[in-house]
C-alpha cells in the first residue's frame, strides 16, 4: 500500500514529537529513552545543523517517520539516519525518506551516502539495494556480562586517569583523530565537536578514561558511556584509540580492561560495544575479553557521483 507523506524540515516547536517519535523506536531498550533536553543538547552539536538536515513525515499531520542527515563535508561523506514507524511501514514513507536523504547529501555536495542496518532487516536492505546501494561493510555488536574485574596496574612509564573536561579536549581530539585516521568511514572531528560531545547530558561525563606517558601526553583513551539512570542494566565502550606508534605494546587491551573495570565498579551489569567486523586486530581483542555475538549490522553506500 502506498500513502505520500508530507516531509518537512525539523523546527524546534517540533522538538517534542522529534523525542517522542525516537524513543517510540527505542521501545526495546528502556536504557536508550531520552528527554527532550538531552536531544535538544545532541541536536546543537557543531555540524547537525537540525534545520537543514533534519525531516519529518507526516500523514494528516500525524508524525509517522524521522531522517536525520550527517554531513561529513571533510571527507565528503554523509550518512542518513531514518525511522518510520512500525504502524506505517510499506506505505512507501520509507522510499519517500531516503529519497530525501539521497536529495539533501546531494545538496550538500557529498560523493558517498551511508546507511546503517540491521542485517535481518530484510525490507530496508531491500529498500536500499533496490535505490542502487551496495553492501560495503559489517559492523558488530558484542555484549558481555559483567563482573570480571582485570590487574589495574598501569604498564611502566604510563598513567591512568579520568578526563578533565576544559583541559583535555584539544590532546584528545588530536589522539583520535591520529588513531582513527586512514580507518574506514572516519570523519577527523574538530575540537568544537569533542569538546561539544563530552558535555551531552543524555550521559554521564565522567567514563573517558585517559591514559598518559610521564611526560603528560595522552597516548590512549578508552570512551566509556551510561546512562543517567540508576537502574541501567547496560553499560558501553565507544571509542578506544591507541597511538599508532605505541600499538603491539600491550597498550591497548590495558585501556579496554580498565574501561571495563570502571563499569563493573559501577555494579552496571553489561557492558555493549560496536567494532568493524574487518578490524580483526581490534574484533579479536573483545572476543578474547569475553565478548559475545549480540547482532551484526551492514552499512550500505550510494556512489552520488554515478
Amino acid at each position: 500500500m502506498q500513502s505520500t507523506a508530507v516531509i518537512s524540515k525539523f523546527a524546534w516547536n517540533k522538538l517534542d514529537v522529534w523525542t517522542e517519535m525516537l524513543n517510540h523506536g527505542l521501545a526495546s531498550d528502556d536504557d536508550l529513552y531520552i528527554n527532550q533536553t538531552t536531544k535538544e543538547s545532541f541536536l546543537k552539536q557543531p555540524d547537525i545543523d537540525p534545520e537543514n538536515n533534519c525531516f519529518i513525515a507526516e500523514i494528516e499531520e500525524t508524525p509517522v517517520g524521522l531522517l536525520r542527515v550527517t554531513n561529513e563535508a571533510t571527507i565528503r561523506r554523509a550518512v542518513a539516519n531514518l525511522f518510520v514507524n512500525p504502524e506505517y511501514r510499506r506505505f512507501g514513507i520509507g522510499r519517500q525518506l531516503l529519497q530525501t536523504a539521497i536529495d539533501r547529501a546531494r545538496e550538500l555536495n557529498a560523493q558517498i551516502l551511508h546507511i546503517q542496518v540491521e542485517v535481518n532487516n530484510d525490507s530496508g536492505r531491500f529498500l536500499l539495494e533496490q535505490a542502487g546501494f551496495a553492501a560495503v561493510r559489517r559492523y558488530w555488536k558484542l555484549t558481555k556480562k559483567n563482573g570480571q574485574v582485570y590487574e589495574d596496574t598501569p604498564p611502566l612509564g604510563y598513567q591512568l586517569r579520568f578526563f578533565n573536561m576544559g583541559k583535555d579536549e584539544e590532546q584528545l581530539t588530536e589522539l583520535q583523530n591520529k588513531s582513527f585516521t586512514g580507518s574506514w568511514g572516519f570523519s577527523p572531528n574538530s575540537v568544537k565537536q569533542i569538546w561539544s560531545k563530552v558535555r551531552l547530558t543524555e550521559w554521564e561525563s565522567d567514563g573517558i578514561l585517559i591514559l598518559e606517558n610521564s611526560n603528560h601526553k595522552i597516548i590512549g583513551y578508552n570512551w566509556t558511556h551510561r546512562p543517567k539512570k540508576i537502574d541501567s542494566m547496560n553499560g558501553y565502550i565507544g571509542m578506544t584509540g591507541i597511538d599508532p606508534e605505541l600499538r603491539g605494546l600491550g597498550l591497548g587491551r590495558y585501556i579496554v580492561q580498565s574501561g571495563i573495570n570502571y563499569l563493573s565498579s559501577l555494579k552496571i551489569p553489561k557492558v555493549n560495544l560496536e567494532v568493524d567486523a574487518s578490524n580483526m586486530s581490534a574484533r579479536e581483542l573483545y572476543l578474547s575479553l569475553g565478548f559475545e555475538l549480540l547482532e551484526e549490522t551492514v552499512w550500505y553506500e550510494l556512489n552520488l557521483n554515478h
